[in-house]
């Protein structure tokens, strides 16, 4: 069988071939799967969940054990429309910035500074940056379980900071959050939520003239870059996404549905 327009559509090997597996041998648990193809009960349980993320496999428990099942191959069109919708709506959102990405070129160039910092006394020394500044920090994309796990004192510190120098803090993050840190504790920080359909998981922070990014690799790296115009551009595109982000009560209210 020829898999590669699957392929083209974004399944891995391993996906796919359980996906086929599904389809062939109807309901199966993960070790079943594992049996059949070869592949890991890790790597299954892994690939499973994005299958069911796209739509493709269903789950159900039967006597305390839990089956997969693929869902019929008419749903592989609904995942090709749904992938079309969202590129559209990520080309919407290009659309709306690129007027001041225009601007970049042919604004005068401005010095840019660009630092690297590794592990956890890369996290606190720009979350400390951001308090010597002293300016609002517009937050995405951010996981508050790992910053918490990471800087367990240290965070209860920059939230004080940040509420004794009156620094407000804005946060963009998804409706469902493993953690998220209290408003008792968090005193100055807002939080919106937005889908995950129209949300952006990289880590960013914003503030003053630099945008920070930060990736949580092994080990964990920020990369700080200090330009007026892209700080700016990038505040744009955030106050773009606050308008449409929902309030917490509102994001609890849609997750229900």
């Amino acid at each position: 069988m020829n898999t590669l327009p699957l392929k083209k559509i974004g399944l891995t090997d391993n996906e796919i071939t359980i996906y086929l597996a599904l389809l062939q041998g109807g309901s199966s648990t993960a070790y079943q799967l594992g049996q059949k193809t070869g592949i890991y009960r890790v790597h299954v349980y892994d690939k499973l969940e994005q299958l069911m993320k796209k739509g493709l496999v269903t789950s159900n428990y039967q006597a305390a054990k839990k089956f997969f099942q693929a869902t019929p191959p008419d749903k592989i069109k609904q995942f090709i429309e749904e992938k079309k919708k969202t590129i559209e709506e990520q080309e919407s959102e290009i659309n709306e910035i690129l007027p001041e990405l225009n601007k970049l070129l042919a604004n005068p160039k401005e010095d840019t500074k660009v630092e690297v910092f590794k592990g956890t006394e890369g996290l606190k020394y720009f979350l400390k940056d951001i308090i010597k500044t002293a300016k609002e920090v517009l937050v995405s994309g951010i996981d508050d379980a790992k910053y918490n796990d990471a800087l367990p004192v240290f965070m209860k510190q920059y939230f004080r900071d940040l509420r004794l120098n009156k620094i407000k803090e804005r946060v963009i993050t998804l409706p469902k959050p493993e953690f998220m840190f209290s408003k008792d504790l968090a005193q100055t920080t807002e939080y919106r939520f937005l889908s995950e359909q129209q949300f952006n998981p990289a880590n960013t922070f914003v503030y003053h003239n630099r945008v920070v990014i930060v990736n949580w690799g092994t080990p964990v790296i920020a990369i700080m870059i200090q330009n007026k115009t892209l700080a700016q551009t990038y505040k744009n595109y955030f106050e773009q996404l606050w308008k449409i982000a929902k309030k917490s009560e509102e994001a609890k209210n849609a997750a229900l549905k």
